[in-house]
């Protein structure tokens, strides 16, 4: 494996799981719990130094496209707006592209 790469069923980079993992239990959550997600969903173990930069890291990366974007740019008053497409991206990112599908089934119905 190349370095900076777990060795997990995805092959997702540390920082890659770090983002989904604030995305699952949210930027505010305490290191334990993030160090806990991490270890049981990617089988990645972060030390709490680089646990806290990479979350940093990904909190100042949130923050620079929040300046950029008009709220307009985030809010629709028909269809989907960003936001909505963005949380259905993580969601079907979490729970993977088959139950995804099943989902869609059963709204639809």
């Amino acid at each position: 494996m190349p370095r900076g790469r777990p060795e997990n069923q995805d092959s997702i980079s540390k920082m890659e799981a770090m983002r989904r993992t604030l995305a699952a239990l949210g930027n505010d959550s305490p290191p334990k719990a993030i160090h806990k997600h991490l270890k049981s969903e990617f089988g990645i173990a972060m030390n709490p130094g680089m646990l806290s930069n990479y979350k940093s890291v990904i909190r100042s990366e949130g923050n620079k496209g929040a300046v950029n974007h008009p709220p307009a740019a985030t809010k629709s008053t028909e269809g989907f707006s960003l936001a909505d497409i963005q949380a259905v991206k993580e969601v079907a990112d979490k729970i993977g592209e088959d139950k995804v599908r099943q989902l869609v089934k059963v709204i639809a119905k």
